[in-house]
């Protein structure tokens, strides 16, 4: 008996991000996370949704080279935003 496994696209796009990840931490090869964005984005339908993929990828690759002092700048600035939205009243 065979088994199908079906795949959502939320997880499509989880093993997109998490290969773009391993590629910048040198785990995996160019063309393996080519192949995971690829399969990610052959689900999107729109525009938007490949912006969100595409979004995403330039984030970890900004994050990956920044240097450390960087990242505690970058931390600093999200959790001032992260405040400021919390005692923001919503409208």
């Amino acid at each position: 008996m065979k088994t199908t496994a079906t795949i959502s696209q939320e997880e499509l796009e989880q093993k997109a991000v998490d290969s773009m990840i391993a590629y910048e931490k040198n785990l995996i090869s160019g063309q393996e996370m080519k192949e995971a964005v690829t399969r990610a984005l052959h689900h999107y339908a729109n525009r938007e949704g490949h912006r969100e993929i595409v979004l995403k990828g330039w984030i970890i690759k900004t994050i990956y080279a920044l240097d450390s002092s960087q990242l505690k700048d970058l931390d600093r600035v999200a959790f001032t935003c992260m405040d400021k939205r919390r005692l923001t009243p919503d409208n």
